[in-house]
């Protein structure tokens, strides 16, 4: 049964940095579409993180055996 999150070692992410630019303001749809992204990169963050720990539980486990 394979991660069905990046590892560690493999880290391309489906959504890259923010590509919303600051230049303009183009009202309350730009405030959407940053938050959205902002939203994005921290869900990215957030299963990297699950990973590591994920990996870390494994290897506590294995260590026991």
């Amino acid at each position: 049964m394979g991660n069905a999150y990046p590892t560690s070692g493999n880290r391309k992410h489906r959504f890259g940095p923010s590509t919303v630019h600051d230049d303009e303001d183009e009202g309350p749809d730009s405030d959407v579409s940053a938050a959205l992204a902002s939203l994005l990169e921290e869900n990215v963050r957030l299963r990297a993180l699950v990973v590591q720990l994920s990996d870390l539980v494994l290897k506590n486990v294995v260590a026991r055996k």
